[in-house]
């Protein structure tokens, strides 16, 4: 029985043996890399939950984000980028209609990106 992280597995090396040599070889296809490495390596892939960019999660040094498994459960935390959580810090928060500041860096629930999950964005094309 395949577990969710060897599926995961399995399917970012067929990215790697298949897919990821056309999308190189081919200008029009947008294959997705770490926005802190710039590498499509295999790893534990987190989405942002601002900008939509995709990060392997060990690339992100910052102290404080906890383990990978946190982001990918389905009621855990969601991931904000480095940029993203520079560019939102600097905004000066403004109250909506439940008295939470628009733009704080609350944790909500997380949509499901972990393992596989970023590999199914690059095979989904």
């Amino acid at each position: 029985m395949l577990t969710p992280q060897g599926v995961g597995n399995t399917l970012k090396r067929h990215y790697e043996t298949y897919l990821l040599e056309y999308e190189l070889a081919h200008d029009d296809v947008d294959g997705e890399c770490c926005l802190l490495c710039h590498s499509s390596a295999a790893g534990d892939w987190v989405n942002c939950g601002i900008c939509g960019e995709w990060a392997h999660f060990g690339c992100d040094r910052r102290q404080g984000l906890g383990a990978f498994k946190d982001y990918a459960k389905t009621d855990g935390l969601e991931y904000i980028c480095p940029h993203c959580s520079i560019t939102n810090f600097k905004k000066k928060p403004q109250k909506v209609g439940n008295g939470v500041p628009q733009g704080s860096m609350i944790s909500r629930p997380l949509r499901l990106w972990g393992k596989g999950q970023g590999v199914e964005k690059h095979t989904s094309r």
